[in-house]
C-alpha cells in the first residue's frame, strides 16, 4: 500500500468526510427511505473511512440530526439506541452522542 494511503492526516480525513457528507446530503435531499440514502456511493464511501470518521459522523450529528445512524452501527458494530427512541432523530442522535462521550470518541 502506498504510503500516502497509509498515513493520511486528520485534515485529509475531515476534508473528505465534509465533501462525501455534502455529496450525500445532496443525492438523499429527496429521498424518505434511510436504506436508500444509505446505499448511496458517498455514504458507503463514508462507511470506508472506518473508525477515523466517527468522531466526525458525531459532530455532524451534534451540529445537524441527521440519518448517520447506518454508517455508525456499520462502523463501530454498536447500537446504543433504545428501542423506544428508535425512529425518533434528535433521540437517537443523543444516544449516539452519548455513547461517543462514553467511549472517547467525543470530548465531554
Amino acid at each position: 500500500m502506498p504510503a500516502t494511503l497509509q498515513s493520511q492526516s486528520s485534515t485529509d480525513i475531515r476534508d473528505r468526510f465534509q465533501r462525501l457528507a455534502a455529496e450525500w446530503k445532496s443525492q438523499s435531499r429527496y429521498l424518505s427511505n434511510t436504506a436508500q440514502m444509505a446505499m448511496l456511493r458517498p455514504y458507503q464511501r463514508i462507511i470506508g473511512m472506518g473508525l477515523s470518521v466517527v468522531p466526525l459522523i458525531l459532530e455532524e450529528l451534534e451540529r445537524e440530526p441527521d440519518q448517520w445512524f447506518w454508517a455508525l452501527e456499520s462502523i463501530t458494530e454498536e447500537n446504543p439506541v433504545p428501542p423506544e427512541a428508535a425512529g425518533n432523530v434528535r433521540q437517537m442522535a443523543q444516544a449516539w452522542l452519548e455513547w461517543g462521550k462514553r467511549n472517547g470518541f467525543v470530548t465531554p
